[in-house]
């Protein structure tokens, strides 16, 4: 059974007070009682003096050096893991443990801080960081402990225990998106992406029967927060926000995979959903991708009629395919080309 490992940031020698260094020696410590080990960057200050107190517990370390040199790990390290990645090894380290615990630092602190928030991860940061606004730390996946105690070491290792039981083990992440903030817009219906304080309309469209029927999506915050990344867009109605879509990309065969969600019952059978894949489908085509396909329960009459207006096609049949309270069933497998969407656009105007 693998061992529970615990993330360790922080400044190196020079870039963390006297106050940091003690506590990450109480932390490290901690994380040695409870029998986790510690990753960490490899090298002096925070990491040093939090991997010694670590081992001197019976704890095990793992450094993820930047470079090629086992020489360059501190003495206090178990294992030594030359990456030669430089800052890139920032994303191993954000990956290697179930949670992770940011001291004072500088930059490279900043920035593996901005990872663990932008990827999810359990977190806990401890300090005022003077380069970060205390507002970016607001977010279900992270604790906040602005003036942090030595004594308050267990109280900290207990509290990121919990996030690691509450957070969903984060999904892979879509990566970059396929157009910028603001470019897709047709009337007053505008796409964005998503934002922090868009939380509130997942856990509203979470907590609506009729988007649970066909979406099975928990409504907790620690859940929902798994749709704040690039590839999730606010569908933006006359400056209200009234749903999303998210969607994924398929680089082998060039085609985009969305999924759309009116977040409340009065924005429904609007037109709002057709408007806004229209919207989407027309960027997508314009960033230069081939097709935009997209499964549907084949029960959802409200779903394939907005589908349809749009100028999507159905184009297969997934019998028994999508799990259900009464079990399994069918599902349609839709596409839309260019010239599918400029037909549909036609036959609007033509009306």
């Amino acid at each position: 059974m693998r061992n529970r490992a615990i993330a360790v940031l922080g400044g190196r020698s020079g870039n963390a007070g006297t106050t940091s260094l003690a506590l990450a020696e109480a932390v490290g410590a901690e994380i040695g009682r409870r029998g986790y080990g510690m990753v960490t960057g490899g090298e002096g200050g925070i990491a040093e003096v939090a991997q010694l107190a670590c081992v001197a517990e019976g704890g095990q370390t793992l450094g993820l050096l930047k470079w090629n040199r086992l020489d360059d790990a501190t003495p206090a390290t178990t294992w030594a893991l030359p990456t030669s990645m430089d800052l890139a090894r920032s994303n191993i380290l954000n990956w290697a443990g179930d949670g992770v615990i940011a001291f004072e630092g500088r930059y490279g602190t900043l920035g593996e801080i901005a990872l663990a928030l932008d990827t999810g991860r359990p977190l806990i940061v401890l300090g005022r960081q003077p380069f970060l606004d205390e507002r970016a730390l607001d977010v279900p996946t992270c604790r906040y402990f602005p003036d942090p105690k030595v004594e308050e070491a267990a109280a900290i290792l207990d509290t990121l225990e919990e996030l690691i039981e509450a957070c969903a083990p984060a999904l892979v992440r879509p990566g970059a998106a396929l157009f910028d903030d603001g470019t897709a817009a047709q009337g007053p219906v505008r796409l964005r992406r998503t934002v922090p304080e868009d939380l509130a309309l997942f856990r509203r469209a979470f907590g609506d029967p009729e988007v649970r029927r066909w979406w099975d999506q928990s409504p907790r915050p620690e859940d929902l927060a798994r749709f704040q990344h690039e590839r999730c867009l606010q569908i933006i109605d006359d400056e209200r926000t009234v749903g999303f879509i998210e969607y994924e990309v398929d680089d082998d065969s060039d085609t985009v995979r969305p999924k759309i969600v009116i977040a409340t019952p009065e924005d429904r059978d609007r037109g709002l959903g057709t408007t806004a894949l229209t919207v989407f489908a027309s960027a997508v085509f314009a960033a230069g991708h081939a097709r935009v396909a997209l499964l549907s329960d084949a029960d959802n009459d409200r779903a394939l009629r907005c589908y349809e207006k749009v100028g999507f096609r159905t184009v297969g049949r997934l019998r028994s395919y999508l799990p259900g309270p009464a079990g399994r069933h069918d599902a349609l497998l839709l596409d839309l080309m260019p010239d599918d969407l400029a037909s549909a656009e036609e036959k609007k105007n033509e009306h």
